[in-house]
């Protein structure tokens, strides 16, 4: 038989190796009610048998409890009836289409073969190419058909094969791309990815509760299609955005925030499904947020919102696990390890799985207590149970192994277990305690009897003995809290009486209870009020009342315990029971004084008022006895403090002191008056300091007005006097302190018009009439002069105010009267030994006064300083001294009269030292010695009177050399730098002439030397001597030196060809003979440019020239040298 085709001659051979199949039998064409079955081979099936049933539940056989959602939607999936008839035919014999794909068939002849279906080959392939000659479909759209049929197909491999095997399930899935020739892997593993994201949907739609068993199912259904994270992360964002808008055209979106509907359980748990299928693929943390943001976003929730969901879902499953655990408790059923999984399968945190542990725990211990379990309010079961009596509530006697063992299971440590244990016993243990100490509080039982039950309590509870302090002291404050509470409701209505009876009981009470601790072994009971009654404490016992509350009840027990005390008066048993009350309430010390002095301080003030009136009065000793006896009552009477005596003393010892000043002849005191004066002090207890500020309130106008009056005229108070002055002092019991800031005062008084006056004239005598009259802003008249010359006088300082005098004097004033303190800043070495640095300080100046502003100040100390350089013997001694402490009088300080004394000074040096060496041209001996006194008189230091001598040098010195430099000469040049050299002035460093006009002095100096001939190579002492006493560098000097010598021959070269141009050979003789010294310098290299006939033309004029007398060698020498500038090549 022969084939047009060998394509269709190799479909026909291969066709040879099909069995017998229901697709390739003629039978009539009927649509049958049972759903297409997929003919996959026989190896890919396992244990599983297909009927014709769909969605019936043993259709397959998968091991889960029941047939998973996942699972019909893939049966979904695969009745899918395809209205394609190639793709109907593919899906029938996909080897046959993947070796017709491979063998390029037409589309249209393959059909033949299923549409003209015969027993016998030789018809069978000519209906199938009749049926070909229609058209040809390529090879593309028959790969489509082929993918489209893998995509039910692989999900019938997982129907039919389950995936309790998923390694297994894989080899199967794996071979369905080869049987329908899907070459790129990725396309294939994206059909997977597919029918992943088609199970998960149906694990959704098909039961919005979820089950622990389906995050298992997840992984081995990913296993199964060999799925990749990237994969799985894609298929749930696909199925997520599926979902919401499947979901979303018939379910409104507000109806998803409701928790009970059940599309909202539904997304919940996809949400759930998600985040375990990604934390078990154990993706990094940014690809699960990157994944898990993707589903969230999906369904329009944020990444936060999602998580919480998901831990919505995955917290009831543990609550389950976790009660299971419980109810098998001794069975040896659960184990941590058991725990452990079940966290990591639904993805239960730590700190999460800590509480719910703390939960389960406590819930157990509630349970072995008896009590009801803590559940909502609409567990009816529970809100029915029996109320449990809390007298008798305790464990069973198999609590303690069975909450150990649990506790066990649960990991948690002995101190949370304890801790739940303590939460739920102690409110039983309190309710024991706090009936036994009130049982003892009303006489019915003793101390003893209270303590053994309430100890027997505590061990039926399991509650351990380090708590007992804890528990003791909780129970002790409600016992106390009560009577106070009771005492408060009382003082709220001011009826004082039961306040006062109250808490009489609420102190018998406290015995009581201290007994109790006693038998407890407790030994901090001691300190009582500390331990349970600080006011501070919300839980104390006194903490639950605010602190007026406080306050107003120990103010109504400490007025009634003195008025029911006999003779009104405070015994030690009344008062150790105020001291009782006052801890038992919190009233701090501070709190106690201050209602002890509002009670009881009217009586102390009529008592020292009426001792301050009586001695004023009249004093006597036996008086002075008998009111200290009266005063010393008041204060044992009443336990008054003796600083509240001193504190309401001191106002009464003002008060005698005011009236002993009124009384007083001139104001001072008798010795009489004094020595009342001090009795009451005694008496009001007061030290001596205390009494101060009152006898400087009331003397010390006195004791200025004494130092004013010795004083006198002069302003300078005598030695007598001053002896006088501390007597009086001591007398008027004045404080030293105060007495020198009296002295103060009173010298400011004499200091002010004295300065003023000396500013008066300084001002009258330096300005004129309009500058005066605008300064005090008030007309001045014609008397008022002023000469309006400029400052000349002595060394151009101008020195004519006649105040000199006048500020000896103001000098003197302070001076004399010892003003100026000294105090001691530190130390230095003086001759091996520690001897103290002194600091003169001037506590009335004038700027301090406001007598004078900071720029008057400062003229003031020139013009005196100026006085004082101009003066002549003693007086100009004594103004020298003087200068630092008029100074500092005026306020100037240390650094500013420095600045003044500097500029006077350079004043001066720079007229001294031009006038003479204008006249001398340098200082000589005579001129320094005078500087020296110039120094000494002005007070500067040897470094400052240097720097000033360098600065006046440089200063005329600088001012020369640009004179000097304006109209340069090798003579003027030479005699100033002489003059710098004798003088020892260096020209860079101290003279300051800048690099590049020295560079300039150099030349100006060489180069009429070089080209008068006076610098040569045999002579070139010049040229050492310039840069020696310029003090320049040497290579610096070469450099400028040859680049000099070039720019001359250059002149030179270029005046010769002028001369020769002009026809005047002759005047070039004297520029060839420079040129010629020139080129001796570089040994002929000029660097110059000289046409060849001019060059020759030069060479045969010097030539010609006269050499009668020269040496022939030097001037052979010289011939070459000319020959090598001029650039003329050796013949």
């Amino acid at each position: 038989m022969r084939f047009t085709s060998a394509a269709v001659a190799v479909v026909l051979l291969s066709s040879k190796n099909f069995g017998r199949n229901d697709a390739f039998s003629v039978r009539p064409s009927v649509v049958s009610p049972v759903r297409p079955t997929f003919v996959v081979p026989q190896k890919f099936q396992r244990c599983v048998t297909v009927t014709s049933q769909a969605r019936n539940p043993s259709l397959v056989t998968l091991n889960f409890a029941e047939i998973s959602g996942g699972i019909e939607e893939l049966q979904e999936l695969t009745e899918k009836k395809s209205t394609n008839v190639v793709e109907q035919q593919v899906r029938k014999s996909p080897s046959f289409w993947k070796i017709a794909g491979y063998a390029t068939i037409p589309v249209s002849a393959a059909l033949g073969f299923g549409l003209v279906p015969s027993r016998r080959l030789a018809a069978h392939a000519a209906g199938a190419i009749v049926s070909g000659v229609a058209g040809a479909i390529g090879k593309s759209r028959l790969d489509a058909y082929a993918e489209s049929a893998a995509l039910p197909a692989i999900a019938q491999v997982i129907i039919d094969n389950g995936i309790e095997d998923p390694i297994t399930t894989n080899g199967y899935v794996n071979e369905i791309k080869d049987l329908y020739g899907i070459i790129d892997d990725d396309d294939f593993e994206a059909m997977c990815a597919e029918v992943y994201s088609k199970y998960l949907l149906g694990m959704v739609k098909y039961n919005p509760m979820p089950k622990s068993s389906e995050p298992k199912e997840l992984e081995k259904l990913k296993a199964a299609l060999g799925l990749n994270n990237l994969l799985v992360g894609e298929a749930h964002a696909i199925a997520a955005l599926e979902w919401y808008r499947t979901t979303c055209y018939y379910t409104p979106e507000e109806d998803l925030e409701d928790p009970e509907h059940p599309d909202r359980q539904a997304m919940d748990k996809f949400l759930f499904l998600t985040e375990r299928a990604l934390k078990q693929g154990e993706e990094t943390n940014e690809a699960f947020k990157f994944e898990m943001t993707r589903v969230a976003k999906a369904m329009k929730l944020s990444l936060t919102t999602a998580l919480d969901r998901v831990s919505e879902v995955q917290e009831p499953f543990y609550e389950r696990a976790l009660r299971s655990t419980r109810a098998k408790l001794g069975s040896n059923q659960v184990s941590e390890a058991m725990l452990e999984r079940a966290r990591q399968t639904l993805g239960i945190d730590e700190e999460t799985a800590f509480d719910m542990h703390v939960a389960c725990f406590n819930d157990e211990v509630r349970e072995q207590l008896g009590l009801k379990a803590e559940t909502d309010d609409d567990d009816e079961e529970a809100a029915d149970a029996p109320e449990v009596d809390l007298a008798t509530a305790k464990f069973k006697d198999d609590s303690k192994e069975r909450l150990d063992q649990l506790r066990s299971i649960l990991g948690l440590s002995e101190s949370d277990a304890n801790y739940e244990i303590i939460a739920e016993a102690t409110p039983l243990y309190q309710s024991t305690a706090l009936s036994a100490m009130k049982s003892v509080l009303s006489g019915v039982s003793t101390p003893d009897d209270a303590w053994k039950k309430i100890e027997a309590r505590r061990e039926e509870l399991l509650l351990p003995e380090s708590k007992s302090k804890d528990l003791l002291s909780s129970i002790v404050m409600q016992a106390l809290g009560g009577p106070l509470e009771e005492t408060n409701k009382f003082a709220t209505v001011n009826n004082e009486a039961a306040v006062y009876e109250n808490l009489l009981e609420a102190l018998q009470a406290k015995e009581a209870l201290i007994d109790i601790l006693a038998k407890s072994g407790w030994d901090e009971f001691d300190n009582f009020d500390q331990t349970f009654c600080d006011p501070w404490d919300r839980q104390s016992a006194n903490g639950f009342l605010r602190s007026d509350e406080r306050i107003k009840l120990y103010k109504i027990f400490l007025n009634r315990s003195v008025r029911k005390a006999e003779d009104g008066k405070i015994t030690d048993d009344i008062f150790n029971r105020i001291l009782e009350v006052k801890g038992l309430l919190g009233i701090s010390d501070d709190q106690a004084e201050v209602e002890a002095r509002a009670a009881f301080g009217p009586e102390l003030q009529k008592a020292c008022l009426k001792a301050c009136d009586e001695i004023v009065q009249d004093y006597t000793p036996e008086l002075a006895k008998n009111m200290a006896k009266q005063i010393k009552d008041v204060l044992d009477n009443f336990r008054l403090s003796e600083g509240f005596l001193r504190e309401q003393g001191a106002t009464y010892y003002a008060k005698a002191v005011s009236q002993i000043s009124a009384k007083s002849p001139a104001g001072i005191p008798t010795d009489d008056m004094k020595i009342a004066l001090e009795s009451l002090r005694d008496m009001y207890r007061l030290e001596e300091k205390d009494t101060y500020p009152a006898h400087m309130e009331y003397f010390g106008a006195v004791y200025k007005k004494s130092i004013l009056e010795s004083m006198g005229s002069t302003g300078v108070i005598r030695p007598e006097f001053k002896e006088a002055l501390k007597d009086l002092r001591k007398r008027l019991g004045v404080r030293e302190e105060d007495t020198k800031e009296l002295f103060l005062e009173a010298v400011e008084e004499k200091f002010v018009p004295m300065v003023e006056w000396i500013n008066s004239e300084m001002e009258r005598t330096m300005l004129s009439q309009k500058q005066l009259s605008e300064r005090r802003g008030k007309d001045m008249g014609e008397d008022v002069f002023q000469t309006g010359k400029s400052a000349d006088g002595t060394l151009g300082l101008g020195a004519e105010v006649n105040i000199m005098g006048d500020i000896i004097n103001l000098v003197d004033f302070y001076t004399e009267n010892d003003i100026a303190e000294e105090t001691e800043i530190g130390t230095k070495e003086v001759d091996g030994e520690e001897v103290p640095v002194l600091e003169t300080s001037y506590p009335i100046t004038a700027i301090g006064t406001g007598t004078l502003d900071q720029e008057m100040a400062e003229y003031l100390y020139r013009q005196f300083v100026v006085g004082a350089f101009t003066a002549q013997g003693a007086q100009a001694a004594r103004y020298e001294d003087a200068r630092a402490t008029f100074g500092g009088i005026l306020g100037l300080t240390s650094e500013k009269m420095e600045d003044i004394n500097d500029n006077i000074g350079s004043t001066v040096y720079d007229n001294f030292i031009s006038r003479s060496m204008a006249s001398k041209g340098v200082l000589d001996q005579q001129d320094m010695m005078f500087l020296a006194n110039i120094q000494t008189k002005l007070g500067l230091s040897s470094e400052q009177g240097e720097k000033l001598l360098l600065q006046s040098q440089k200063k005329i010195l600088s001012e020369e050399i640009n004179a000097v430099m304006d109209n340069p000469s090798p003579q003027k040049l030479k005699a100033f730098r002489e003059k710098c050299n004798m003088m020892g002035m260096d020209l860079a460093e101290d003279v300051g002439i800048s690099s590049h006009r020295l560079v300039r002095m150099f030349e100006a100096e060489i180069i009429p030397a070089l080209k008068a001939g006076e610098i040569t190579v045999e002579n070139t002492d010049l040229l050492s001597e310039v840069q020696e006493s310029l003090n320049m560098d040497p290579e610096e000097c070469e450099t400028v030196f040859e680049n000099t010598v070039l720019r001359l021959a250059k002149q030179a070269m270029d005046l010769i060809n002028s001369e020769l141009m002009r026809g005047r050979d002759e005047n070039t003789v004297e520029v060839i003979n420079e040129l010629v010294r020139y080129a001796g310098f570089t040994e002929g290299d000029l660097d110059l440019c000289v046409e060849e006939a001019t060059a020759h033309k030069v060479f045969n004029i010097y030539e010609a020239f006269d050499f009668s007398g020269q040496d022939k060698e030097t001037v052979e020498g010289n011939k070459q040298l000319l020959k090598v500038a001029l650039g003329i090549a050796e013949s």
